[in-house]
């Protein structure tokens, strides 16, 4: 029973630990939660558990390091949801509770395979599979959380997300799992053959990092030419943005940080890029030209394209719509975007929920509507000429790698990702934000660039580096010189074929080892 304890604690605290976290972040704690939900549901001993005291053991470590990881969502619940303490802080731990399933599925998993009896090698290749997909289907199922996946802890080390551009984030996560699978099956194998399996888990990493040293000394993966782009964080108040007095003084601001990195250029730049984050300008931009008059007149000034977030109103539903628009470098309007996968609760409250004895409870929740313009910007620089074709992510959008593809598939030869993590407060949730959003760079081979409300504001490369990055709570500005991602990666070609070859791999191996288990046992009878 200690023992069961022992990888309970050891797991949710490697979970903990190894995101980012206001301690400190250890990416390689991160492999002691498979580990151990591998250990919770294998046994010791030779004894394999119930079916239902693995499950069990598995969804207790699950919720305990998911509730650490996602406190902060008690922030948001409180400040801005206007919840007492007593209602919010309950928050993070019924989503935990409910993540928890999927540590409770792995160990599950886990346990099968030990009841099979199967061999080390194909154990530790359907757990890792089995990872992928437990992943993939979080960031589906319920509208998707794919909030911090495994591979997203190792952002601090960017070798280490190189197979991201193969496997993608989730099959990367999966070859992670894989390789703590095999150390923790040999902890139950006896000192030799875990040794064993443990050299070779070690030294599976070792090649993945060896690979992606190689990956990231080699060339560029961004094309010639490029533009100046220029991120504004500009620090506002989440409490009085929205204020009819503050609309004035939230342009001024923007203006005046944007006037100051301009004018720190060269003067024989070509037109410049502005980035404007999520819901920066606190109106809707079609309903009031002389707040929007302003922002023409510094694109003509300075010879900038400027992307913005704001609000709009869809004329059929009445709903809102969460936007970024473009002003091009003569003051012309050049196109919007509207953001497609909400936020629940957030933005709007799921379907499912939408029940009427919820309602009073969920009245705060935004109305918004998933938009329909998603085509990438064409900047008053052409791809051609060696600018670049920006393709807009807002906010929570970042988490999701088929939004990426679609971007990279109409043409985008650069991600933008606007975001507003006001809501977060000075907790570690825009780190995590920041980590899932560096994902997207490696798995297209599209250099990043993330503008935000109050950090993190920053500039990935294509390799997934996060080149500079802004503190949080400060009114700033990143300047650097971006040129275009160029290559299509392996995963872009095999991210729809992924998931059905890894439930096909999975349920042969599977066969084998019933197989297997049935001969072995005709032949002892």
């Amino acid at each position: 029973m200690m023992t069961t304890a022992l990888w309970v604690v050891a797991g949710a605290l490697g979970l903990a630990l190894g995101m980012p976290n206001p301690l400190w972040q250890g990416p390689l704690l991160a492999l002691v939660f498979p580990l151990a939900l591998v250990r919770l549901g294998w046994g010791d001993g030779g004894v394999v558990p119930r079916r239902w005291s693995a499950v069990r053991r598995g969804w207790l470590c699950g919720a305990l390091g998911w509730v650490c990881v996602l406190y902060w969502i008690a922030v948001p619940v409180h400040e801005f949801g206007m919840l007492p303490w007593l209602l919010a802080l309950p928050c993070p731990v019924l989503l935990g509770l409910y993540m928890g399933v999927y540590g409770g599925a792995f160990a599950l998993c886990a346990r099968e395979l030990a009841v099979l009896r199967a061999p080390s090698w194909v154990a530790a290749l359907v757990l890792g599979l089995g990872w992928y997909l437990l992943e993939w289907l979080r960031g589906w199922l319920f509208t998707g959380f794919a909030w911090a996946p495994l591979s997203a802890a190792f952002v601090p080390w960017p070798a280490l997300l190189q197979g991201a551009s193969v496997l993608g984030a989730y099959g990367l996560s999966g070859l992670f799992a894989g390789l703590a699978a095999l150390v923790g099956l040999g902890l139950s194998q006896g000192l030799r053959r875990g040794l064993l399996l443990t050299g070779v888990a070690a030294a599976g990493f070792a090649a993945l990092w060896a690979g992606g040293w190689s990956v990231l000394d080699g060339a560029p993966a961004e094309g010639t030419g490029g533009v100046d782009v220029v991120l504004v964080q500009g620090n506002l108040n989440q409490n009085v943005k929205w204020e009819p007095g503050m609309q004035r003084a939230t342009i001024e601001r923007y203006l005046t940080l944007s006037r100051g990195a301009l004018d720190a250029l060269p003067q024989d730049r070509g037109a410049a890029l502005l980035v404007w984050p999520e819901t920066s300008m606190p109106f809707d931009m079609e309903r009031a030209p002389g707040f929007v008059a302003p922002l023409r007149a510094l694109c003509r000034l300075e010879r900038a394209d400027l992307v913005t977030g704001s609000i709009g109103m869809d004329a059929v539903t009445r709903k809102y719509l969460n936007r970024a628009y473009l002003i091009l470098a003569d003051g012309t309007d050049g196109g919007l975007y509207e953001k497609e996968h909400l936020v629940p609760f957030g933005e709007y409250t799921p379907p499912f929920l939408d029940l009427p004895f919820l309602r009073p409870l969920l009245q705060g929740v935004g109305t918004f509507a998933p938009g329909r313009a998603t085509a990438p910007f064409v900047l008053s620089r052409s791809a051609s000429e060696g600018g670049l074709v920006p393709g807009l992510l807002i906010c929570y959008e970042s988490l999701f790698p088929e939004l990426a593809r679609a971007r990279v598939r109409d043409g985008a030869n650069v991600l933008v990702n606007i975001s507003n993590d006001a809501w977060f407060g000075r907790t570690s949730a825009p780190w995590q934000h920041l980590h899932a959003a560096v994902l997207r760079a490696v798995e297209y081979g599209r250099p990043l660039v993330r503008s935000t409300n109050t950090g993190v504001s920053a500039f990935v490369d294509s390799r997934g580096r996060v080149v500079m990055h802004s503190g949080l709570f400060v009114a700033t500005t990143l300047h650097a010189r971006v040129a275009p991602g160029t290559e299509t990666t392996v995963f872009y070609r095999l991210a729809p074929w992924l998931p059905g070859c890894a439930l096909a791999v999975c349920g042969a191996l599977c066969v084998y080892v019933v197989r297997r288990r049935a001969r072995r046992e005709r032949f002892s009878a």
